[in-house]
């Protein structure tokens, strides 16, 4: 399914956004009750989900909305949001027998209402919604950033990653002098980013601390021809990439595949291997060999098609994302 925000080629199967927040963090209080992290980790990880259905929010461990007693605290391990009727389902239970059980309908009003402000201005909250539709998907995602920052949980928040599934629709390929890359039509992307900053920083300049890309197939080219398969993309800021999980195509896993591809790039010259013999060399020493070899030829062809896309989603600069000089 295509989304608007993104182009044709590309398709987005699901999204998640994580934050970091220390324990004992009031995320919302009202009343008598507060809706905070729990003590049991150091950590608590708040993912929010979008699908094309369901808006989802996971807190791991659990939140506790804290009632006062005798009243028996409650825990909160999600919300989900039906993205076509507005329904609002929390996952809630008592953290204690011991106590009054009363209040469940007071936290469950807790809960929904936490929702409701997280997607409050954004036209999440007008059902029935289709992010797919949705061609400033990106300004909506940062204004749930905005709105938990009003919530009291952003100027503490450790860490803001993101992941997400996608699916090439048209291929890619790009190849400068040094080299380039292919990715076929219909290829999975699995991408983990590391964002700097606060969500308030994020949605106003966001920039990636790491970013690790995942392929079911990105094929390495030289003079046009395909030299090996890399299964793992490693981004740092700058564009600065780094592979892994390198595999030389062809006669894979044999001498002639690995000598092909040390030939190619110089690495019994400029890596001082010049004694070995690549027909005695193991397949698994190919990518300690071959590996700057590789980001060096891949490195321009990225940076190329960076600036060539700089737009490719709707809200962003793929080039002040990246570090990169415009």
């Amino acid at each position: 399914m295509p989304w608007q925000f993104l182009p044709p080629s590309i398709e987005l199967e699901a999204a998640t956004l994580a934050l970091g927040l220390p324990a004992r963090t009031t995320l919302r209080k009202a009343g008598v009750a507060a809706v905070a992290t729990s003590d049991e980790a150091a950590t608590t990880a708040l993912k929010l989900t979008l699908g094309p259905a369901l808006f989802r929010i996971d807190f791991t461990p659990a939140l506790v909305i804290e009632l006062p007693p005798p009243l028996v605290d409650l825990g909160l391990g999600g919300v989900e949001y039906d993205l076509s009727t507005g329904a609002i389902s929390p996952r809630l239970w008592r953290e204690s027998e011991i106590g009054i059980p009363l209040g469940r309908d007071q936290a469950l009003e807790q809960a929904c209402d936490f929702m409701r402000d997280l997607i409050t201005c954004t036209p999440m909250a007008i059902p029935p919604y289709d992010p797919s539709a949705d061609p400033e998907l990106v300004l909506t995602v940062q204004q749930i950033l905005v709105n938990l920052e009003g919530g009291g949980g952003a100027s503490v928040v450790r860490d803001v990653s993101a992941s997400a599934s996608l699916v090439l629709r048209e291929g890619i390929a790009v190849e400068t002098g040094a080299g380039g890359f292919r990715i076929p039509a219909e290829a999975k992307l699995a991408m983990k980013v590391e964002l700097e900053g606060a969500p308030a920083e994020v949605k106003r300049s966001p920039k990636i601390r790491r970013v690790e890309v995942e392929c079911t197939s990105i094929v390495l080219l030289k003079d046009g021809a395909e030299l090996a398969s890399i299964g793992r993309l490693i981004l740092l800021p700058g564009a600065v990439l780094k592979v892994e999980d390198v595999r030389p195509l062809g006669a894979v896993g044999t001498g002639a595949a690995i000598e092909s591809l040390i030939r190619l790039f110089g690495a019994l010259s400029t890596r001082g291997a010049a004694g070995l013999d690549p027909a005695h060399i193991e397949a698994c020493t190919v990518e300690a060999l071959l590996t700057k070899e590789i980001e060096e030829a891949l490195q321009p062809a990225l940076l190329q098609w960076v600036q060539a896309n700089a737009s490719i989603a709707s809200g962003l600069d793929l080039r002040r994302v990246l570090g990169v000089a415009a």
